[in-house]
């Protein structure tokens, strides 16, 4: 009896020690991330992290009128041998805007002394605009633009830019710069 008493304690404190980790990305999405996720819109790994966006219904009394699925990040750690870890801020994000929205999540990982470890910024949103051709960021202070992934999906169109504070402009296919409204 004692052995087991031994056995449970050290399998406690073993889940304890290493967190909650699920055996796939899918199932970890699924149980750690407190929204009803929708639809996951796309994956991209940035510095050992990957990145998760999506979609779901907004939540709460103050944003009932809200209809249409809002847009989310998150960030998770791991891979299918050792476990998936959810290990970032979960929400979601909603602004009206007539061409397209801009929004940015920051993940950082600090290490036992407060070291920074990880510093990944994302800017995603949703392209609401039709002349809207491309998506490009930059870092703050540069003009050294990149063009953001585009996701198409049900008729809709999103971006997401992975950089360190970035800003986001649109353009038309003729190469203008189109305002955010």
């Amino acid at each position: 009896m004692r052995r087991y008493n031994v056995l449970f304690i050290v399998i406690v404190l073993m889940l304890t020690l290493t967190g909650c980790k699920y055996p796939t990305l899918e199932k970890a999405i699924a149980e750690t991330i407190p929204f009803d996720v929708q639809e996951v819109l796309y994956k991209t790994k940035s510095d050992g992290i990957t990145i998760v966006l999506y979609n779901t219904k907004a939540e709460g009394k103050e944003v009932e009128h809200i209809k249409e699925p809002v847009l989310g990040v998150s960030f998770f750690e791991g891979n299918d041998k050792d476990g998936w870890k959810n290990d970032g801020p979960n929400g979601w994000e909603h602004s009206e805007s007539e061409t397209y929205s801009i929004y940015n999540e920051n993940y950082t990982k600090y290490g036992d002394k407060g070291d920074v470890l990880k510093d990944i910024y994302v800017v995603f949103g949703e392209i609401l605009n039709e002349e809207i051709d491309k998506v490009e960021f930059a870092n703050q202070d540069s003009e050294d633009f990149k063009k953001a992934k585009i996701i198409k999906k049900d008729g809709k169109r999103y971006y997401i830019g992975v950089g360190f504070r970035p800003h986001v402009r649109a353009l038309h296919s003729n190469g203008e710069v189109i305002p955010q409204k």
